[in-house]
Parts: structure tokens; C-alpha cells; sequence
């Protein structure tokens, strides 16, 4: 960051993980810089520095988790990475599960880049559970769903897992999948804009387009014509003229709320067959940002439009 701010770089665009978001979000306070961050989080955070391009838990998990409660049980295991992500996530899941009459069997965490998954899968199979939510990040949840598939092959038997940030770009890590039904969710899928994807291809090569990769995409879309708009780079310049746009045309965000910095966005539900994710399940409308949680009733399956919603305050 030290290096950005000595050149005068007033927006950055990236970081991944929520640990490395909050880790820098102190210096994009105190030098006034604005992060473009383009992937799905845990939500509960609100900062007038950050542009949230990725979804939070209304517009990914609770759709998913509705959905899943409604295919396939309410008995779940709920896993994720030891860090934040996991931890917020998992602890939304409960809520939701319990709150629809369900139970959560079992819930465990692993440290990044533990690949030593044999006791958590030993544990989830001697359990009666009809689905598993997996908040695992990277080579954990890659060897997790690996050695699960070859578990249930082996016992003769299926089990939904489900993923909020799993995507086309990790799926040569783990496929193909022969007992594990994955499903996951985000804003965009391949599936869904066939023709986009072969421009992306034509222009950058061929590679999987993610949810990830328009989150970034859009991002740049979306600075562009801000910083047009705005006719320099202040970030406070810039973000009120991000404000104003609204883009139904493309993938991914459709406009930003100016009262939390969180796009509006699509949902799709997605399950893995083969090497390709197919729609399950897509909103009918664009799912309006609600980080806090503050509109959203967890214990049904609708949102509460009526309630009052928690803004950034200056």
C-alpha cells in the first residue's frame, strides 16, 4: 500500500480473501483512496472506501441456502476456512437452518491450505446429513471435495455440497465430480451469456469466466465511466458519479446504492455437470444489497422491503 500511496494511485482494484480486504481498508481511509472489490463476501461491513461488486449473503447464500432446505433437507454440516469468511458465513447458515426447523449436525473449521481433510470427511459420513455447506477456500476445499467424492463412490452414495464462491475457473482442481452434487451461486455464470463469453475469448484468450473475472470486469466498466462522467480521479468524484449509472445490459452489477457502496445484482443457482455449471434456479428480478441483514427476515424466505435499511453516515 505504501507504494500506491507514494505514487499517487487513487483506486485499486482486487484483493480476494475478507483478510486482506480489511487489512487495507485503514490506509484506504486515511488516504482517501476507493477499492474496487469485485468478489462475493461475508457481508456486515459497509465502508464508504470500498465498491462492493461481488455480492453479500442475501443476493448468495440465503438463496442458496433456501433452495437446498427445499431439494434436498434441512440436516447440514456446515465447514469453512478459520478466518472470517468462513466464520460469518457459517454463523448466518446456522441461523437460517435453525430458523426454518432444521439442524445443523456438525460444524468444523480448517486452517488455509490444510489439505488433511480425512477426519471431517470420516465425521460428515457417520452423520445422517443431507447437505454440506462448504466455505473452504482454495487447495482445502479442492482436496475436501476430491477425497469426499471418492468417499461417497465408495459407500454407494450422493450428498449436496453447496458453495457460494466456488466458480468455472476452479473446476479442472476437482472434476469431474461422480457422487458429490455441487451446487453453487453467484451472479453470473458461463451458462447464462453464452455470446459474452466468446468475446471475452476472442479479446483476452481462452480461459473460464467466472463470476470472479466479472466482478473485476465490471469493475473497470464501471470505473470508466465514472471517472468520465466525473471528469477526474477523486475518488469522492468518482464514486458519486458511480452513483448514477445503471447498466442492465451487461453482466453483473447493475447499478450502485449510494447508501452503502453495494451493487445491485442477479442471482443464479448453479449445479456442476461435467466440467460446466447448469442454472438451477435464477431470481426473477436483481437482488437489492442488504449487508447487515437489516431488511432480510433469515427465519423465512422473503425479504422485508418495508423495513428500514442501514445507510454509510459520513
Amino acid at each position: 500500500m505504501s507504494t500506491f500511496i507514494a505514487h499517487g494511485i487513487r483506486h485499486i482494484f482486487g484483493t480476494i480473501t475478507s483478510a486482506s480486504r480489511k487489512e487495507i481498508i485503514p490506509d484506504l481511509e486515511q488516504h482517501n483512496l476507493l477499492l474496487w472489490y469485485g468478489c462475493p463476501y461475508e457481508g456486515f461491513e459497509s465502508c464508504e472506501q470500498v465498491v462492493y461488486l461481488g455480492g453479500c449473503p442475501n443476493q448468495t447464500l440465503l438463496p442458496l441456502l433456501r433452495l437446498a432446505l427445499d431439494m434436498f433437507g434441512n440436516r447440514s454440516w456446515l465447514i469453512g476456512s478459520n478466518y472470517v469468511w468462513g466464520w460469518e458465513s457459517n454463523r448466518i447458515a446456522r441461523e437460517v437452518v435453525e430458523g426454518s426447523g432444521g439442524t445443523v449436525v456438525g460444524e468444523k473449521y480448517l486452517h488455509l491450505r490444510n489439505s488433511n481433510v480425512t477426519e471431517l470427511i470420516e465425521a460428515i459420513l457417520s452423520t445422517e446429513v443431507d447437505f454440506v455447506l462448504n466455505n473452504l477456500v482454495g487447495e482445502t476445499s479442492y482436496a475436501f471435495l476430491r477425497a469426499l467424492d471418492e468417499a461417497c463412490l465408495r459407500d454407494r452414495r450422493t450428498l449436496a455440497v453447496l458453495s457460494c464462491n466456488f466458480t468455472e475457473a476452479e473446476v479442472a482442481e476437482v472434476a469431474p465430480l461422480r457422487a458429490v452434487r455441487l451446487l453453487s451461486c453467484g451472479p453470473f455464470f458461463e451458462s447464462v451469456d453464452l455470446d459474452f463469453c466468446a468475446r471475452q475469448h476472442l479479446q483476452h484468450g481462452a480461459q473460464r469466466i467466472s463470476h470472479y473475472y466479472i466482478g473485476g470486469w465490471r469493475a473497470v466498466r464501471l470505473f470508466a465511466n465514472s471517472l468520465r462522467e466525473a471528469g477526474n480521479s477523486e475518488p469522492g468524484a468518482v464514486l458519486a458519479a458511480l452513483h448514477r449509472q445503471h447498466d442492465v445490459d451487461s453482466p453483473g452489477a447493475r447499478s450502485v446504492m449510494a447508501r452503502n457502496n453495494h451493487a445491485c445484482l442477479p442471482c443464479y443457482i448453479a449445479e456442476l455437470q461435467q466440467t460446466c455449471f447448469q442454472i438451477l434456479h435464477r431470481e426473477p428480478l436483481p437482488v437489492m444489497p442488504d449487508p447487515y441483514l437489516s431488511a432480510t427476515e433469515l427465519r423465512e424466505s422473503r425479504t422485508v422491503a418495508a423495513r428500514p435499511a442501514l445507510r454509510i453516515v459520513k
